[in-house]
């Protein structure tokens, strides 16, 4: 498995190189950590007090800031807040009792037991992908979102509709069963700020696909640290 996933993280860094703008907006950040989206005109913010907000134009974003000092809400600059509880929890997409959590450990694990009712992971075998560790106990994992859900919200997920949100929170393409203590680690940040100890080649490979998939914006950031990345 490691040598295609290699390659095709090689193919996704040359094509990032040869194409300055592939996963994002036009442009650069402006002084407030925002810039304007080519496509649709909208003004999105990924940086400073605007941070995962997207408005209408530029202007609407002055008006925002504006609310803010005078202690007013301005229209409409709410409305892309990040808000956890939009993207659900763990569902059972299929129906079978298993949600997306046990799911996950099912498919990622070696000789799996299930509970009484065969809904809920028990036990197992599982190989940490974060930091090489062995782990028998599901408890000791958690399920992590490759591309943090906050992290999908301010790179264009903020202007899905909910039922879209929760499908991307249930994407089995953007999890992995991880150490607790690594996940936690691990938070919201990207790779520029943070990467695990082992299967780091593995892991941007995920990240570019998960975003390249969902259609999110990769900003100059994770660019220049993906290009600079020796995984080629």
């Amino acid at each position: 498995m490691r040598g295609p996933i290699l390659r095709t993280l090689s193919l996704l860094v040359m094509t990032l190189a040869a194409s300055p703008g592939a996963l994002a907006h036009g442009g650069g950040l402006d002084d407030r950590g925002c810039h304007n989206e080519s496509a649709t005109g909208e003004y999105h913010c990924h940086r400073g007090p605007l941070d995962g907000q997207i408005f209408p134009s530029k202007g609407a974003a002055t008006a925002a800031l504006e609310g803010e000092n005078s202690g007013t809400s301005a229209p409409g600059s709410a409305r892309s807040e990040y808000n956890r509880d939009a993207y659900g929890d763990w569902a059972d997409l299929d129906g079978d009792c298993q949600d997306t959590r046990d799911e996950v450990l099912l498919a990622q694990g070696e000789d799996v037991e299930l509970g009484p009712r065969g809904c809920e992971v028990v036990s197992g075998r599982w190989e940490g992908p974060y930091t090489g560790g062995t782990f028998r106990d599901p408890s000791n994992l958690h399920i992590d979102h490759v591309v943090p859900l906050k992290e999908a919200h301010v790179s264009g997920a903020a202007a899905w509709p909910e039922e879209k949100k929760r499908q991307f929170a249930n994407d089995p393409d953007n999890l992995l069963a991880v150490e607790a203590g690594a996940n936690m680690s691990k938070g919201s940040r990207g790779p520029a700020e943070w990467m695990p100890d082992t299967g780091e080649c593995v892991y941007l490979a995920r990240w570019i696909e998960v975003k390249e998939e969902w259609e999110l914006d990769m900003d100059r950031q994770e660019r220049r640290f993906i290009k600079a990345a020796d995984c080629r």
